[in-house]
């Protein structure tokens, strides 16, 4: 199996102390992986890293095989909701063909007749082509969740990374957002960032855990044990009716 992403001995630090020391991650092509943690654990870190945003205090990250500077290109990224401003007057279509930019817009720079189909053929992808003439004000928080989705895509990523997806997404909008994600793990590597257990779906097919270091990485079947090392503290599960996964032992854990 392919490796998408390959995490070693991975540490950044800032200047108020180290956010992520030591960090071995494989991510297999096709998987759905489930990144999980505190808020303040590193995850947004460990993304930043493999985007090559922030520079590592030591280790390396390859992507499919290559350094990842030199192929962050097959990333494409979705960040946390409340981090865009809708109030920025574009349309949506506008919004998503964003997506091929890759540095400053010089006074003439005009998206060529194949992007403008390319990001109306992503806008369908993710079901809001028909959104394509709408001001950002005007979409509704799931709307605007698959725009964000949509522009990521417009770069044909292989690899698929996003931040907290459904944080500022109604309920009923978290499902639709999970089957969309479904159907686009079926040629795109996915990883998912949260600090919200209930955000892991049934879709996902391995969970990382972080906080700092890793504390786990495998099925999505968390013990006790974990769940308490995770958050540094217990942690009571509570089910209202909803499908999920019953806690039950793993062999690193019983090793730990």
């Amino acid at each position: 199996m392919d490796t998408a992403i390959r995490i070693e001995n991975v540490s950044v630090a800032y200047r108020s102390g180290p956010a992520i020391e030591g960090i071995n991650l494989t991510v297999n092509a096709g998987d759905f992986i489930g990144l999980m943690g505190p808020n303040g654990g590193g995850k947004t870190t460990l993304v930043k890293a493999v985007l090559g945003l922030i520079p590592l205090s030591c280790g390396t990250i390859t992507i499919f095989g290559k350094d990842h500077m030199k192929n962050r290109h097959l990333v494409g990224y979705v960040p946390q909701f409340s981090f865009v401003d809708r109030t920025f007057p574009i349309t949506a279509q506008e919004a998503v063909q964003m997506g091929f930019l890759k540095g400053p817009l010089h006074p003439f720079f005009r998206y060529t007749d194949v992007q403008k189909q390319q990001a109306r053929a992503c806008m369908q992808r993710v079901g809001i082509e028909h959104l394509a003439g709408r001001s950002l004000s005007d979409l509704s928080g799931g709307e605007f969740q698959r725009l964000l989705i949509a522009r990521a895509l417009a770069v044909n990523p292989a690899i698929l990374i996003l931040d907290e997806p459904t944080a500022s997404v109604d309920p009923a909008y978290k499902k639709e957002i999970y089957t969309l994600l479904e159907e686009l793990n079926r040629t795109v590597t996915i990883l998912l960032i949260t600090h919200d257990m209930n955000a892991i779906s049934r879709e996902v097919k391995t969970i990382a855990c972080l906080n700092r270091t890793l504390v786990y990485h495998g099925l999505p079947e968390l013990t006790e044990h974990i769940v308490n090392k995770l958050y540094n503290c217990p942690v009571d599960l509570v089910a209202h009716g909803v499908p999920h996964r019953v806690l039950k032992s793993h062999e690193e854990d019983i090793q730990s």
